[in-house]
């Protein structure tokens, strides 16, 4: 007498592999279709949305989101300079604000910048720098954050600046011609004209003496010693 054997295939191991790669040929499908939408809207950003001077560069591997792509999007400038340059694998936003960069300025590396910003004649952003005259509101904790629109308040970087590599910037700070800003800052308040800023968050620790043409270390720092109005950060 045979005994017959009854063997099970594991058909839902099966079933679950190919679910997985239809998953996946959908998901590349779909990025592929957006890369080269969002590619069509680059070019189209380079040649009709860019206002700029000649000479001026911008890394093709840089992303610019000028043209707006969402009903809570506005239309703003990116206005470049003479001598102007935005590095490789930079991202300059203007949905919520112009950007201009005026003559000889420059964007570094890997650096985001996000409208309203004015960054000033001759003034240097290094590498992967985040500069931002916007932030997200958080005051409702029962919606999302994305959902509670942003507050806008316009950087102005004076001019000779210069940023230190991974520096970053919020909304609203001005800073005066002549100043450094050291590298891995976080600035969130007025920097004086002709003062270099270190830290987080940053804080004056050298300011130049026209009198003896040197940048003196400043010991103590006090709010109160900053000067407003911005008027006179610039002079």
């Amino acid at each position: 007498m045979k005994t017959i054997q009854h063997i099970t295939y594991p058909i839902s191991e099966h079933t679950g592999c190919v679910c997985a790669v239809v998953k996946s040929i959908l998901g590349l499908t779909r990025d592929i279709v957006k890369s080269i939408y969002l590619g069509m809207i680059q070019l189209l950003t380079w040649l009709a949305y860019v206002e700029r001077e000649f000479p001026s560069s911008i890394s093709l591997r840089a992303r610019l989101d000028v043209i707006p792509r969402a009903p809570h999007h506005e239309r703003h400038r990116l206005s470049l300079g003479r001598n102007t340059l935005i590095e490789s694998l930079c991202v300059v936003c203007t949905w919520h604000g112009d950007v201009i960069l005026e003559d000889g300025a420059s964007i570094g590396i890997g650096s985001i910048v996000i409208g309203p910003v004015l960054i000033g004649e001759g003034s240097v952003c290094s590498q992967n720098c985040f500069i931002s005259g916007q932030s997200h509101r958080y005051e409702d904790v029962s919606k999302n954050f994305l959902r509670q629109g942003v507050n806008t308040e316009q950087v102005v970087i004076g001019k000779n600046v210069w940023i230190g590599a991974n520096s970053v910037i919020l909304l609203g700070v001005k800073i005066g011609n002549n100043s450094v800003i050291g590298a891995g800052s976080t600035v969130v308040e007025d920097v004086p004209a002709y003062s270099v800023v270190a830290g987080n968050p940053a804080k004056i620790i050298k300011r130049y003496d026209s009198e003896t043409k040197q940048w003196k270390r400043v010991r103590t720092y006090r709010p109160s010693d900053k000067i407003k109005p911005y008027s006179q950060l610039v002079d």
